[in-house]
């Protein structure tokens, strides 16, 4: 009986996402416009690249969080049932979380950072439009891999290289310069609430939009969105908290916005800026609890 050998294929990492080379997801992909992605490449240069790569691998510190899960991953697949994308794509391989992985994060260890502009912009488009990093993946991983974390990581990278989606990063410099999403100044506001309240009162007439009331039992934070673009949401929860007896207030400073756009692209600094500054004014109002919007 003749031997029967299974000969695997390799598929190198250059066959899926160098331009040249990508011909097989070429067809199965939609391509991503965003200037965002478009234009920032061509400001990218390989040195850039490479440095900004290794100075956030820094695997000589951090090798357990990326080296670790690279070589413990056995390719088992249960994450692949736990993503969405995969799902929802008629379980194409690529789009399990595990592939994914592999064609970003660990291809940039592999490469030791060395890889092109055009890389870099297939790994925003697989990390900002075919996964939502969330968690699901490394709850179901049998070994605890930390599959988002690691992802987070591709999207930190490609942050300080400036590769992000337009509008997440126009919310992000608006966190960055307002701490709020939507540039609302302090004083639109302040405006916002009073204005809200008075209309209100013309149906309840008890009803109060508290600012600034120390002591209040609950600090209430809203989306940046509702006192800009939703304000029924704003005058629903105040409804609710009046019928509800609930001692309550908002805060005047800014620090009020519960949205932390910055969290979605790691941009860590402004991230940790929006955190704080809901946390102060919740120790300087004296709150015992801090409510945000769902």
């Amino acid at each position: 009986m003749a031997e029967v050998k299974a000969v695997e294929k390799e598929v190198k990492i250059e066959e899926v996402l160098e331009p040249s080379l990508d011909k097989e997801l070429r067809i199965k992909r939609k391509k991503v416009v965003d200037p965002g992605f478009d234009e920032t490449i061509k400001r990218l240069t390989p040195e850039k690249i490479e440095k900004t790569i290794n100075a956030v691998l820094n695997l000589r510190k951090t090798a357990a969080r990326f080296l670790a899960p690279l070589e413990t991953c056995i390719h088992c697949a249960l994450c692949s049932d736990a993503c969405q994308y995969y799902i929802s794509h008629d379980k194409d391989p690529t789009y399990s979380p595990a592939s994914k992985l592999r064609l970003t994060l660990w291809e940039m260890i592999r490469r030791k950072g060395k890889v092109s502009p055009e890389f870099i912009k297939q790994c925003a488009r697989i990390a900002f439009t075919e996964c939502n990093i969330c968690h699901r993946c490394s709850m179901y991983c049998p070994f605890g891999l930390d599959i988002t974390y690691q992802i987070g990581m591709v999207r930190r990278i490609l942050f300080l290289l400036g590769v992000v989606p337009h509008n997440i990063l126009d919310q992000d410099n608006s966190q960055s310069a307002t701490l709020t999403q939507l540039w609302i100044s302090q004083a639109d506001w302040i405006d916002t609430i009073q204005w809200l309240e008075d209309e209100t009162r013309l149906e309840y007439k008890n009803l109060r939009l508290p600012i600034e009331k120390e002591g209040a039992e609950v600090m209430w934070a809203p989306l940046g969105t509702e006192p800009k673009i939703a304000t029924y949401h704003v005058v629903r929860t105040a409804i609710i908290m009046n019928v509800a007896g609930i001692d309550w207030t908002v805060p005047s400073r800014d620090g009020w916005d519960s949205v932390n756009m910055a969290m979605f692209i790691r941009d860590f600094e402004t991230m940790q800026r929006v955190v704080l500054g809901l946390y102060e004014n919740c120790l300087r109002l004296k709150v015992k609890r801090l409510v945000l919007t769902e």
